[in-house]
């Protein structure tokens, strides 16, 4: 029996318009799943609900949307989707890269391997492989994106659960941790395989256009990213484009 799923974002302000460019390239791309958001207007195309006024620093916000209003939709996995995304042609098997995991978000960068310290979003990642480890991780400590992630239904709370416990513990630490690693952590812990979900491992599924290679183009072609361990080439559906500095200007994103 074919699982059903839907795809879901939260936005506001600027990048309402941003999500309604994100979900015509879906449909142009053959894509006709729902998209379910969060936001402060209509946007065509889209499922829209009321979005409340919370704190969005860091990205936490998904979480708090996860929990207290998607987990209520019948759709058996929920793909989050950054509104600053373009679907480049319509993905394959999207659910595939869960693999037997509740929770699917692209692993990035092996941390544990690293001998120099150095910032990740504003956190020594030597200190955040340290709460890691203290807090269960047993596997390599990878980074994360949440640009595109995948969860399960069923696993919600649980996913919630174990983000906020860690994010909990972070605290006391004096560390303020993001969505990337509340989530990455929550991930990790719950995946046997943390190989089975690096970038990498799905090259024509999703990609984040850290170089901006992409700047100014609409179709899907392939381009070279630094990987993990070499430059690879990938196609992928769904690109993350990070251009928002140049659409917002001196105003900032009102939801990253």
């Amino acid at each position: 029996m074919a699982q059903k799923y839907c795809y879901w974002s939260v936005c506001d302000g600027p990048y309402t318009q941003m999500m309604a460019e994100c979900v015509d390239s879906a449909r142009s791309a053959g894509v006709f799943k729902e998209f379910h958001v969060f936001a402060d207007r209509p946007i065509d195309g889209c499922e829209c609900y009321d979005a409340q006024t919370i704190e969005k620093t860091g990205g936490l916000f998904k979480l708090v949307y996860l929990k207290a209003g998607m987990s209520k939709l019948l759709f058996d996995y929920f793909v989050w989707i950054d509104a600053d995304s373009r679907f480049m042609r319509n993905p394959n098997r999207v659910l595939d890269a869960l693999g037997r995991s509740p929770i699917h978000a692209p692993l990035i960068e092996n941390l544990s391997e690293q001998k120099e310290d150095r910032m990740l979003d504003g956190i020594s990642s030597h200190r955040y492989v340290e709460l890691m480890r203290r807090a269960g991780v047993l596997t390599p400590v990878y980074s994360c994106s949440t640009a595109f992630w995948i969860v399960k239904r069923e696993a919600i709370d649980h996913v919630c659960q174990l983000a906020n416990d860690f994010l909990e513990a972070s605290r006391t630490e004096g560390m303020v941790l993001d969505a990337n690693a509340a989530i990455g952590y929550a991930m990790q812990m719950l995946c046997a395989n943390p190989q089975a979900h690096l970038q990498e491992s799905r090259p024509d599924l999703w990609a984040s256009d850290d170089r901006r290679a992409f700047q100014n183009r609409s179709e899907a072609e392939s381009f070279h990213r630094e990987g993990l361990h070499r430059a690879a080439c990938v196609t992928p559906a769904i690109l993350h484009l990070h251009h928002c500095d140049a659409r917002l200007g001196k105003h900032g994103p009102a939801v990253a």
